[in-house]
Parts: structure tokens; sequence; C-alpha cells
């Protein structure tokens, strides 16, 4: 895998739709250069990407397709599916290339009910990097440590 110090990177996803909903969604591309933004292909990750790094493959993501296009000088993922997805969590493993350069992130996020979205803004969720992460068990968060009460 090939790293350049102006690499194009992954961001945000948002999700714009709801559970039993065709999937919409967008994901910010960061720091793509001009070379890179002709060249950018984005796709669902191989089966056994999702292998090497025990995400579940949902058959629901077959559907998905990816379209990169430019949005107000920058460029973006248009991620939309052909078919409703019903469950409401979903994990997805997106592979971006260009000339030269790979790159495999992890995205989960949660699809609410159209009832409870309407009433609420678009979810956006940060994506977790896989690329070297394959046959490792997932690191525990911090543990918060309650503070010690004071003397009155």
């Amino acid at each position: 895998m090939a790293a350049t110090a102006n690499a194009a990177g992954l961001g945000k996803l948002t999700v714009l739709s709801s559970l039993g909903q065709p999937l919409r969604a967008e994901i910010e591309l960061t720091s793509v250069s001009a070379e890179e933004a002709g060249a950018l292909v984005a796709r669902l990750a191989p089966t056994e990407a999702f292998r090497s790094a025990n995400i579940d493959f949902n058959p629901a993501l077959s559907s998905l397709r990816f379209d990169v296009e430019p949005r107000n000088g920058r460029q973006v993922i248009k991620v939309s599916s052909s078919q409703a997805i019903n469950e409401p969590f979903v994990d997805m493993l997106l592979e971006l290339t260009w000339n030269g350069g790979r790159m495999v992130r992890e995205y989960t996020f949660l699809l609410d009910p159209p009832d409870l979205r309407a009433a609420q803004a678009p979810q956006v969720t940060a994506p977790v990097d896989v690329s070297n992460r394959a046959g490792q068990a997932p690191a525990a968060a911090p543990a918060q440590t309650p503070a010690a009460a004071q003397p009155a």
C-alpha cells in the first residue's frame, strides 16, 4: 500500500435515510489532491476483508452503490442502496483506491425508525481504520475513574 504526504483520507459518514428505507448516506473525503480526485474509486470491501476484520457480512450490503462526486470544492462519496435496509445497526467496510493507493475503513452506523428520524438531525459517524487490525481483538475502551469525594 503506497502512502504519500497528501494521500486521500476518509472522513465522517452522514446517514440521510431511515430504517426500512433504501440507504442514503455521504462520506467526506479529506486531503484529496487534484491528481487523486480523478482516480478515486470507492466500493464495498471484498467479503474476505470482512472475514479478516471479524465483521459479519450483511447480504443487504451487496446492493450498495458508491459514487465519488465533487461538492462545494470538495469530494464526497454518495452511498445508496437499491433495497431497503431493515437492520438497525450496520457494519460496513469501505475500500477506497486511487493511483497507487488503497485504504479500507469500517463504518458502523444506526438507522433510526422514520418517525424518530424526522425529529433528529442526520447521524454522523467517524470511520475506524481496519487496514492493520486483521486478527487483532478490538481495543478496550478506557475505563473512567470516578472522582474521589472531598470531605465537607
